[in-house]
C-alpha cells in the first residue's frame, strides 16, 4: 500500500508540474515574507539615505522575494520565462535591495534549471548572465558606500567602500556556486536526454516489432491464400469435370454414375481434409491435424486424380537427386504441378493433353509442364495462379517462367536449387 501511495504521488507530480512546484515554493515564499521582511529593512540598505517610507521598503523587499521565488512554479513548463523574471528580481535587488537576502539562492538554482530543461542557448545565456551578476554584486559590495541606520528609517553611519581589490575574493565563491549549479544542471540534462533517447528507441522498437508482426501476418495470409487457391481450384476442377462427364456417360452406361459420384466424393473429402488442416493450424496449433504436406511422392497420385477429369497427362522423371532440396521445396513443386494442370484442364480445351517432366540436375531439380491446348492462362496473372507459382519459387531462390509455346499450347517451368552445404 505504501509503495502504491508513493507511486501515485510521483505520477501526480509529473502530471501537474506547476501545482507540484507551487506546493513547495509558495509556502516557503510566504514564510520568508512574514519572517524576513522586517529584519531586512533594518540591515544595510542603501535606499534608506533617501528617507523612503516604511511601506516602500516592504514593497521593494516583497517584490524581490516574489520575483526570485514565484517563477519557480513555471520553471518546468517555461524555464526561459522563469529565468527572465528571476533576472528582473536580481536587478532590483542589486540596485535597491539589501546586500543579503535568503532568496538569492534562487539565482543559482535557476541557472541549474536552465541547464537542465531549457534550450542550449538559454542555458549558456543564463550561465553568462549569472557570472556577470556575480561580478556586479562584488563591485556593488566593494565600490559603493553603505549606510547603517540607528533606527529603521535614519542613515546615521556611512561605511566607505573597501575598493575593487576586495571584489575578487568576494566574487570567487559566488562564481564557484554558479559554475557548480550549472554543471549539476548539465549532468541532469545529459541524463534526461539519455532517458528520452532510450524511451524513443523503445517506442521505435515497439513500432518496428508491431510492423514485423503485421508483415509476418500478411505473408502468412498470402501463403494461406495460395494454399487455399491450389486446393480449391484443383479439387473443384476435378469435381466439375467428373460431374459433366458422368452426366453424359450415365445416359449410355448407368453403372458409370456411381463411380463418378464416388470420385467426386473422394476428391471433395480430400480437399475438405486439407482445408481443415490448413485452417486448424490458425485456430489451434496444438490441436491441429499434423498430416504431412504433399510432396514429390504424391505427384503420381495427383496426376491420377487429374486424369479422372478427362485430361490426358504423361509423367516423366529423369536423373537422380545428388543432394537434398530445402525443406518445403517438395510442397512448392507439388503445388506448381497441381496449379499448372488445373489451368490446363480449365483453359486448354477438351482435346488437350499435358506432359509433366521432373528432371534432377547437378544444380537442383526442375519441373516442366507443357500442354498442346488452345487456351491461355493469362487471367491467372491477376489472381493467385501464375503469381502464386512465381512467389513460391522465389522463396527458395529458384527461377520460374511461364508463357505460350511457339507451336501452340502453354509451358510452365520452375527450377529449385539444392540446399546450401
Amino acid at each position: 500500500m505504501r509503495v502504491k501511495f508513493f507511486d501515485r504521488i510521483v505520477t501526480l507530480w509529473r502530471k501537474y508540474p506547476r501545482i507540484a512546484d507551487g506546493l513547495i515554493i509558495l509556502p516557503l515564499m510566504g514564510l520568508m515574507l512574514l519572517s524576513s521582511a522586517g529584519a531586512m529593512t533594518s540591515s544595510t540598505f542603501p535606499i534608506l539615505v533617501y528617507g523612503w517610507p516604511e511601506w516602500a521598503l516592504y514593497v521593494v523587499i516583497g517584490s524581490i522575494l516574489v520575483l526570485h521565488m514565484a517563477p519557480w512554479i513555471i520553471r518546468r513548463t517555461n524555464p526561459v520565462l522563469s529565468a527572465a523574471l528571476v533576472v528582473v528580481g536580481s536587478l532590483i535587488h542589486l540596485f535597491l535591495g539589501p546586500q543579503l537576502m535568503p532568496s538569492m539562492i534562487m539565482v543559482v538554482v535557476t541557472v541549474q534549471n536552465l541547464a537542465h530543461l531549457a534550450p542550449r542557448w538559454a542555458s549558456i545565456a543564463g550561465f553568462v548572465t549569472a557570472l556577470v551578476g556575480a561580478g556586479l554584486y562584488a563591485v556593488e559590495v566593494t565600490m559603493l558606500p553603505h549606510f547603517f541606520p540607528s533606527n529603521a528609517y535614519q542613515a546615521d553611519e556611512i561605511i566607505e567602500p573597501t575598493g575593487a581589490f576586495y571584489a575578487i575574493p568576494i566574487s570567487i565563491p559566488v562564481i564557484a556556486l554558479v559554475v557548480l549549479f550549472w554543471a549539476i544542471g548539465n549532468i541532469q540534462r545529459t541524463r534526461r536526454v539519455r532517458m528520452e533517447t532510450l524511451q524513443t528507441r523503445t517506442e521505435q522498437l515497439r513500432i518496428e516489432a508491431q510492423q514485423e508482426r503485421e508483415l509476418a501476418a500478411a505473408d502468412e495470409r498470402n501463403r494461406i491464400a495460395r494454399e487455399l487457391h491450389d486446393i480449391v481450384a484443383h479439387s473443384l476442377q476435378v469435381m466439375i469435370s467428373q460431374a459433366d462427364g458422368g452426366r453424359y456417360a450415365a445416359k449410355a452406361d448407368p453403372d458409370v454414375a456411381p463411380r463418378t459420384l464416388e470420385t467426386i466424393s473422394d476428391t471433395g473429402r480430400q480437399a475438405l481434409g486439407q482445408m481443415r488442416r490448413l485452417l486448424g493450424v490458425l485456430r489451434d496449433t496444438d490441436g491441429a491435424d499434423t498430416t504431412p504436406q504433399p510432396g514429390l511422392g504424391n505427384i503420381e497420385e495427383l496426376i491420377a486424380t487429374v486424369r479422372l477429369s478427362g485430361l490426358e497427362v504423361v509423367f516423366h522423371q529423369t536423373g537422380e537427386p545428388s543432394r537434398a532440396i530445402a525443406d518445403g521445396a517438395e510442397l512448392v513443386l507439388y503445388r506448381i504441378i497441381q496449379e499448372a494442370l488445373t489451368n490446363v484442364a480449365r483453359h486448354a480445351g477438351e482435346q488437350a493433353s499435358a506432359t509433366v517432366t521432373l528432371h534432377w540436375r547437378n544444380t537442383g531439380v526442375s519441373v516442366t509442364i507443357e500442354d498442346d491446348g488452345v487456351g491461355s492462362t493469362e487471367d491467372d496473372n491477376a489472381g493467385q495462379g501464375l503469381v502464386g507459382m512465381r512467389e513460391r519459387t522465389a522463396l527458395y531462390d529458384g527461377t520460374f517462367s511461364a508463357g505460350p509455346k511457339a507451336g501452340g499450347g502453354f509451358r510452365v517451368h520452375a527450377h529449385l536449387p539444392y540446399e546450401n552445404g
